[in-house]
């Protein structure tokens, strides 16, 4: 079946564009090493941001299907804009806790809210079946915005050479998703509840209804499958941008550069030529599902070799082999972005749809936890070790654990 290119489609594709036109993204480690920020620090404040999704997490979901997907939407957008305000403003370790405070917050309501919201819409026009496809689409138009925006934020920095600025640059194509968002119609809003007793009533029954979905061992371990790759994808991405650091040691382009103007350079291509491969790889997804035989061993499948791919990049940069390092970890993106469209098809072929926009946020919230857990570690051990060994390091316990969980059937 043939994906129909409607308004809609095209509202969800821009909005997957503009949320990832994030100029800030590639260079946030180097933001906060210039700031003088330690790693443990760095660690600390990533595990704070996914300490403040986790707890709004679920509660946002249920905001969300009781009071309207489309409200909860604009809150998150609102509170992105004021964390963007607040990191180009504060220049230490506390006003980046606040700033994160915000953007955890925003990031809590967004999430599973707007795959809920997509999910609605193929329920609506009888889509299921191409599902992972129509999501694979809409994704891949985020890993274009995110391509487009790295090079865009490699000749920001080229020019001015100033980390912070790129915090005021997001603000402009937050405003337009934040505009995008409320043009959406009214039905994906959900079956939201009018009058406070009622709503009230609701969310008591919306709790429980949620608690019953994913009480069971069977539903724990699917969001665990779908989550916990994600943990460490999320933990290890922003350290792509001290190998980038090191190639461009190793390799400069010009001697004319100044050492902020090369490494803008290599971070504007790398970071380009990953994004547009992801993107390719997040369209693409529906065929690993048919080529693996079946949604859930791809993920399994996939996870592991997600693992493989961390420890190799640890190794390679060990040995000095930048290039080779990047390679290697650049793979970890598009195996993220492969799994990402199959994770959305499975978590919604196990739970009821009145739920969805809650059951996404309690994957949502599993993936924090991961990523909490894995980005304190993660920060410590480079702190420590260095970066190398803390790749390689987290990658050998993952890898372990995930062929013990296979082979034992837990």
């Amino acid at each position: 079946m043939s994906i129909s290119k409607d308004k809609q489609f095209y509202k969800f594709s821009l909005y997957g564009f503009f949320k990832n036109l994030k100029f800030f993204d590639p260079v946030l480690l180097l933001f906060f090493i210039d700031k003088g920020i330690s790693y443990s620090e760095i660690g600390i404040l990533y595990a704070f941001r996914e300490l403040v999704i986790n707890i709004f997490e679920i509660i946002s979901g249920v905001i969300a299907d009781v009071f309207g997907r489309k409200r909860a939407m604009i809150g998150a957008f609102v509170s992105y804009l004021i964390s963007f305000v607040l990191f180009y403003s504060f220049a230490n370790f506390w006003g980046f806790m606040l700033a994160f405070l915000f953007y955890g917050v925003g990031d809590s309501f967004r999430t599973g809210t707007h795959k809920a919201m997509i999910h609605a819409y193929l329920v609506r026009n009888q889509w299921l079946d191409i599902k992972t496809r129509y999501y694979g689409m809409t994704r891949s138009w985020s890993q274009k915005g995110a391509a487009i925006s790295s090079l865009l934020s490699a000749a920001f920095i080229f020019y001015t050479g100033d980390y912070s600025l790129m915090f005021l640059f997001t603000l402009v194509p937050y405003f337009f998703d934040l505009v995008l968002i409320s043009s959406y119609p009214s039905y994906l809003n959900g079956n939201k509840s009018e009058g406070w007793s009622t709503i009230l009533l609701d969310f008591k029954k919306h709790l429980v209804a949620l608690y019953q979905s994913v009480k069971e061992l069977s539903a724990l371990k699917a969001l665990v499958l779908t989550s916990s790759f994600t943990g460490y994808y999320k933990a290890m991405r922003d350290y792509v941008q001290l190998i980038v650091t090191s190639l461009s040691a190793s390799l400069l382009l010009s001697k004319s550069f100044s050492e902020e103007q090369n490494i803008a350079i290599y971070i504007g291509v790398t970071y380009f030529l990953i994004y547009w491969l992801t993107s390719f790889a997040s369209k693409k997804a529906f065929l690993f599902e048919k080529y693996l035989k079946g949604v859930k061993n791809s993920l399994s499948q996939l996870q592991i070799i997600g693992y493989v791919l961390g420890f190799i990049a640890g190794m390679l940069f060990l040995f000095d082999y930048y290039l080779f390092a990047l390679l290697f970890f650049s793979c970890i993106f598009i195996i993220q972005n492969l799994r990402k469209p199959l994770a959305m098809n499975y978590i919604t072929l196990r739970f009821d749809d009145d739920l969805m926009a809650s059951v996404m946020s309690v994957e949502s919230q599993s993936e924090t936890v991961f990523t909490a857990i894995f980005a304190l570690i993660l920060g410590i051990l480079v702190e420590v070790f260095g970066l190398g060994w803390g790749i390689t390091s987290l990658s050998v316990v993952l890898i372990v654990l995930s062929l013990l969980i296979r082979r034992l059937k837990i």
